[in-house]
């Protein structure tokens, strides 16, 4: 055998067997550290994916339950829609450690303190999987939204379920609206249009069926559309309280009791027997709301009758100015005749631009069925800005004012060509100018998204 190396300072030399075998045992202990330090990296990061993922649920969540709250904010089931929204989307109150928190209005953020908005918060302590090695067990996590209620892009309701020609259209008559049209008749002639007439809007839908006959339609009716849910979009707003009667009798106003030189100026109040404006008068409505009732007797009177050649505005001295017509009935109409253009009258209304009634011009009690007849233009200086509310009733239409808005919402509607001595009355337009209303078009639409 021969004798070990040795080196200069006695000790042995490792042969490069040895020296691989060492160095091979401490990469084995490099490597098992880096696996586990890799383990680590990529638990940890699984973790923080997963709570990712979770966030973006919990924020879906918030979002969906925001809009739901606020899409129920004028039929005061908020806190239940916002909810059932959550729950649509994974999270239920009170399951599987999901709180949803429903504030109407916001406790937080930049619209604290204002009913017109809805706030959300949907909250989950969210277990952890490779994090627990490390003490961590659970996340707490939750997702914030607010939203308020958008306006409703549509502006004429039909609203009987069942009528032929809950909506019909003259021969020669015309309709042009910036905003939709909805036909709630499941009758196959639901929506009627005459020879020669024209019917142009931003959409239009039919629950039933569409007849014409040589008339013009744009766009295209959609039809066999679902009911909308609800039926009337204007229900949810209350009825005023009617008091005792501040007039006990027919105001009636001509041109010699309220002449154009001295005009009569009438205040908000409970007018039993209604108001009556007739040729040659000139009668200014104070701002506020203005009940109409039905008299006693044999020959009960009621409703708002504005007749030809006579004037009437609002008082915008006043502010906030602005009217409504609430005809409480059960007799009684809301009556505009045509105004004379060559007698120098004007009849020029504005529905108030705050409060609960905002966009609200005439607003009929569901009790009072009477027909209502609106006609004028703004070459005859007609001017009715605000929302036409009659959910019972038929009504005559053919106005088409200088206005910013204009709402129509009946039982059935006919858009009328008419022919006076003082001119012809066949065109209605639409417009939809909410601006200067607070919370947008009287008609609601979907909730919308703010925070």
């Amino acid at each position: 055998m021969s004798p070990r190396s040795t080196n200069r300072r006695g000790q042995r030399n490792r042969t490069p067997a040895k020296v691989r075998r060492l160095d091979a045992g401490q990469a084995i202990v490099v490597v098992a550290l880096a696996l586990v330090a890799l383990l680590a990296i990529l638990g940890l990061a699984i973790d923080i994916g997963y709570l990712r993922y979770t966030k973006r649920k919990l924020q879906t969540a918030a979002d969906a339950a925001a809009m739901a709250g606020a899409a129920e904010l004028s039929h005061g089931d908020v806190t239940s829609g916002a909810k059932a929204d959550s729950a649509a989307n994974g999270f239920t109150d009170g399951s599987s450690g999901a709180t949803v928190t429903v504030n109407n209005p916001p406790k937080s953020g930049q619209h604290v303190g204002d009913s017109k908005y809805v706030e959300t918060i949907v909250a989950k302590t969210t277990p952890t999987f490779f994090a627990k090695a490390f003490g961590v067990n659970s996340i707490a996590l939750q997702a914030r939204a607010v939203a308020h209620l958008g306006s409703g892009n549509n502006c004429i309701f039909a609203l009987d379920p069942t009528a032929s020609a809950a909506l019909s259209v003259d021969a020669l008559a015309s309709i042009s609206s910036q905003c939709g049209i909805v036909v709630e008749s499941s009758s196959n002639s639901a929506l009627s249009c005459s020879l020669l007439a024209s019917i142009s809007a931003s959409s239009i839908g039919v629950v039933g069926g569409v007849q014409k006959f040589l008339c013009s339609i744009t766009p295209q009716p959609i039809t066999g559309i679902n009911a909308p849910t609800p039926n009337d979009p204007l229900a949810y707003l209350p009825k005023p309280s009617v008091g005792s009667c501040t007039f006990s009798s027919q105001r009636v106003y001509t041109s010699s009791t309220s002449p154009a030189s001295k005009p009569t100026t009438l205040s908000p109040g409970v007018y039993c027997g209604g108001i009556s404006v007739q040729a040659g008068a000139y009668v200014i409505f104070n701002p506020g709301t203005y009940i109409l009732t039905s008299s006693s007797g044999k020959n009960p009177t009621g409703g708002l009758t504005v007749d030809v050649g006579s004037s009437i505005s609002t008082n915008t001295a006043t502010s906030p100015f602005g009217v409504m017509f609430y005809n409480y009935g059960p007799v009684g109409a809301i009556t505009f005749n045509f105004t004379s253009f060559s007698s120098g009258s004007q009849v020029n209304l504005s529905a108030p631009a705050t409060g609960t009634y905002q966009g609200m011009l005439f607003f009929q009690d569901p009790q009072d069925t009477s027909a209502a007849q609106i006609i004028g233009s703004s070459s005859f200086n007609t001017a009715l800005q605000g929302s036409y509310y009659l959910p019972t009733a038929s009504v005559v239409f053919a106005f088409d004012g200088n206005v910013k808005y204009d709402i129509l919402v009946a039982d059935k509607i006919r858009f009328a060509y008419l022919t006076f001595s003082q001119g012809t009355f066949s065109s209605s337009g639409f417009n939809n100018d909410y601006s200067s209303l607070s919370t947008g078009s009287p008609v609601r639409g979907n909730g919308v998204l703010d925070e």
